[in-house]
């Protein structure tokens, strides 16, 4: 089984970046994410998020707002050649008006090495760090 680890620093304060991460149902900050949907509420909610044959189905399999932590799995359509991905995404404090985002997931790599996986997983990681980045920075 692969892993990844992420960590960044985003100079927000805590409570603002968990309230973005923590709602599952709104991924404005990924670019065409405005168009994402979902289905159910809560735990097992799907966010689904692309077109037709290339959309992705994300399930919120939890959500900790005392500990600022989600997990989720990619259910159907998952962009890369992986399969079993379930990640976590916690939030901390990182000092005055600052956080830190934590993301890390494990996964099984399917027709490629673990290495080039876990390089691919961890490169998605950080592009999507800097659109939160960017986001929040508006």
């Amino acid at each position: 089984m692969a892993k990844v680890l992420v960590r960044a620093q985003i100079d927000v304060p805590v409570e603002r970046l968990w309230r973005l991460v923590a709602d599952f149902g709104d991924v404005r900050w990924i670019p065409g994410g405005e168009s994402a949907r979902t289905q159910g509420d809560g735990p097992g909610m799907i966010r689904i998020m692309g077109v037709g044959p290339a959309e992705i189905h994300e399930r919120l399999e939890s959500r900790d707002d005392a500990a600022r932590t989600i997990i989720y799995t990619i259910q159907r359509g998952l962009p890369m050649p992986i399969t079993g991905y379930r990640a976590t995404m916690i939030v901390r404090p990182a000092g005055d008006a600052r956080s830190e985002l934590e993301w890390s997931s494990t996964f099984t790599p399917d027709g490629v090495s673990e290495q080039d996986a876990e390089a691919q997983v961890e490169g998605l990681y950080q592009m999507m760090i800097g659109w939160i980045r960017e986001f929040l920075a508006k």
